[in-house]
């Protein structure tokens, strides 16, 4: 039996497109692990980031010098996450609680369900057609923490990106729009991401052609090369939080390769997720601040690495 939904601040649930017309969904099948896809090299320059008449944290709109670096190409995966606890032995942290915390189709909106024994092998409540989509070896890996996250990249000589540098990379040169390609989650009759269609989280229309998560090249990839820019799930950032981080940096003057607070209480989350719909909440793109707490393991959070230019 379910214990009662907990709500919580509307932190990791957030937006994009319109409620549109059902189409079937994808049928998802276990794939066999993948070799991990190579990083894109992205050359330095000068990112334009934030925004006016948006939420508080996202103003004002400034720009910061970023260093080169490379970044995965895709999310990692939940066949190279396996992989990695196989080889090190490595417990996440949901395994070590015990739990994570999970959003499924039919739930309220902003509620989040504690799932016993959740972790990033079986993220959900009940085996389903959907809830497939999850087990992937090609799908992106989730229930896991931000101290998880880094505990991959760390193994692999890598690192989470900084705020910076993620926005920088997933925009793709393209500073004044939600998304890499424009505002519209549609182009060409087409979706361009994993996001939530519904008129509330009671049920998903299937538009995008998944209701959890999709595989991680599922999408075209930005300019760049880079899949998953927004959509599927949040992306950990190595940057502690702060609602004052855009002002801060502002009134340093030039910037360069900023790296956000010294310290906090959560940490920077970007993207959005398939969990975000515009009926429900504002969260897919690139402009929304997303912030979860560092040990906390959820169903549609997952990472990319990064490493310092060669």
């Amino acid at each position: 039996m379910r214990p009662k939904l907990l709500h919580v601040a509307p932190v990791l649930a957030v937006l994009t497109g319109a409620c549109a017309t059902p189409l079937p969904a994808a049928a998802g099948r276990v794939n066999e692990p993948a070799p991990r896809d190579a990083m894109v090299h992205v050359p330095g320059g000068v990112l334009t980031r934030g925004r006016a008449g948006g939420r508080p944290d996202e103003a004002p709109r400034h720009q910061v010098a970023v260093s080169d670096f490379d970044i995965d190409a895709t999310l990692v995966t939940r066949g190279a996450f396996a992989a990695f606890t196989q080889r090190t032995g490595y417990v996440t942290r949901a395994e070590r609680l015990g739990f994570g915390m999970g959003a499924s189709e039919g739930m309220e909106d902003w509620a989040w369900e504690r799932i016993p024994g959740a972790s990033f092998r079986r993220p959900f409540w009940e085996a389903t057609a959907d809830t497939a989509s999850f087990l992937r070896d090609d799908a992106p890996v989730v229930m896991v923490s931000w101290d998880d996250a880094a505990a991959y990249c760390a193994a692999a000589g890598e690192r989470l990106p900084t705020e910076a540098e993620w926005e920088l990379a997933m925009r793709a040169g393209r500073f004044d729009a939600r998304y890499p390609w424009g505002d519209e989650a549609v182009v060409d009759g087409a979706y361009r991401l994993n996001f939530w269609q519904g008129e509330s989280h009671a049920h998903n229309d299937r538009s995008d052609g998944w209701v959890y998560v999709s595989p991680v090249k599922t999408y075209p990839p930005n300019a760049w090369g880079i899949y998953d820019p927004v959509g599927n799930v949040w992306q950990w950032t190595a940057d502690w939080y702060s609602v004052s981080t855009y002002p801060e940096t502002t009134a340093r003057g030039a910037v360069r390769d900023p790296t956000g607070p010294d310290h906090g209480t959560k940490r920077v989350l970007r993207g959005g997720s398939w969990w975000c719909g515009a009926c429900v909440c504002e969260g897919n793109g690139l402009y929304f601040r997303g912030k979860e707490a560092p040990d906390a393991p959820y169903n549609n959070v997952g990472f990319r690495c990064a490493r310092s230019g060669r």
